[in-house]
């Protein structure tokens, strides 16, 4: 038996991160990655398509979105879908899905689905996670288990899932949403159990790096016999560290970013973090280095967190207000590493610099 785990799709996500044109470019390409993986469900045979939360991005969900999705899951039968609530989508109303879009209980009880050859799926909506709930689970302990969930295993919130004690029961997969960086190798739950986090479809912004995609499980005779990674995501988002300690112009700075970026594709999203120490005599211009890489890629963002490299002694005969600002700030009642951030600060805007407090 196949299965899909996918979650966090975050359908209708309003990408404010990009202009309004690339904007609707990515809202569109975000929903055509579930069309092809409703495809890909229907193709391949897979029996269940298993969403841990956030199918929409939000609880007020346009009505021809949701109508294009409910198209979308209708035209895969005979694959069934099983969704949980998450943070983001808990209100939603699901009184319109197609008959093989199967919800869970409104009474803030577990509710499970028997798959058929042992497997059964059961899940609880995150808004009626409780230490309470999760005691009183019980599942049985001849059936292959999963586990369909959002929520957070490491730190406490409202989305907190008390994981210590999933660890007592007879879980076979715990299938994760919530956090957006797909687990590539799943840990182990319990005695018998494997989880994961599956991450999200398609990269949204320029914190979701690296590889996002579904996983797909073969389960046979009880027991999971095989997990692939598999994406159809229509762009990747790259982050790059780029050095510029050895950088002495703001040509030195852009050769050395065009060639960390000289093999990303051009439909790719770029993050580019420079980093290492400079020079004060360099004159850096981050505004045009942004501007010329969203003109190489689908959208760019540049982050300075270089610093400033000078010794105290490079001032003490410069008379000009550069040399004043740095003596003041060496007379003053302050911490070396408070003098120093003062002195970064201070020379960038006397250089004409951006600052980023």
């Amino acid at each position: 038996m196949k299965i899909i785990h996918t979650g966090d799709i975050h359908l209708g996500s309003p990408f404010k991160n990009l202009s309004a044109d690339k904007a609707k470019i990515r809202k569109q390409e975000l929903l055509d990655s579930f069309f092809k993986l409703c495809a890909y469900a229907k193709e391949t045979g897979v029996r269940a398509v298993c969403i841990s939360g956030d199918l929409f991005d939000e609880n007020a969900v346009a009505g021809s979105l949701k109508e294009a999705v409910f198209s979308a899951i209708e035209r895969a039968k005979p694959v069934c879908f099983f969704y949980v609530s998450g943070n983001h989508d808990e209100c939603v109303s699901f009184d319109s899905a197609p008959d093989n879009l199967y919800t869970f209980s409104d009474s803030g009880a577990w509710k499970s689905y028997d798959l058929g050859e042992g497997v059964l799926v059961t899940g609880l909506h995150t808004k009626y996670f409780s230490g309470e709930n999760f005691s009183a689970l019980t599942l049985p302990v001849d059936a292959f288990n999963l586990l369909l969930l959002h929520g957070d295993i490491y730190n406490r919130s409202k989305e907190f899932i008390p994981f210590h004690l999933l660890e007592t029961k007879p879980v076979d997969y715990l299938a994760l949403g919530h956090i957006h960086k797909p687990m590539l190798s799943s840990e182990r739950i319990g005695l018998r159990g494997v989880y994961r986090y599956c991450g999200c479809l398609e990269p949204r912004g320029f914190d979701e790096a690296g590889a996002r995609g579904f996983f797909l499980l073969d389960i046979q005779n009880r027991h999971l016999r095989e997990e692939k990674f598999l994406s159809f995501a229509t762009r990747g988002v790259w982050e790059i560290a780029v050095d510029i300690s050895a950088c002495a112009t703001y040509q030195d700075i852009e050769s050395a970013v065009k060639a960390c970026v000289q093999n990303i594709k051009k439909d790719d999203m770029v993050k580019i973090v420079l980093c290492g120490r400079y020079s004060a005599q360099l004159k850096k211009d981050i505004s045009l280095l942004q501007e010329r890489l969203n003109g190489a890629f689908f959208s760019a963002r540049v982050e300075d967190t270089s610093r400033l490299e000078f010794s105290y002694r490079d001032f003490e005969n410069d008379y000009t207000e550069r040399g004043e600002f740095v003596r003041e700030v060496l007379r003053a009642d302050l911490p070396d590493e408070r003098k120093e951030s003062v002195l970064e600060v201070g020379l960038k805007a006397l250089m004409g610099e951006e600052i980023d407090l």
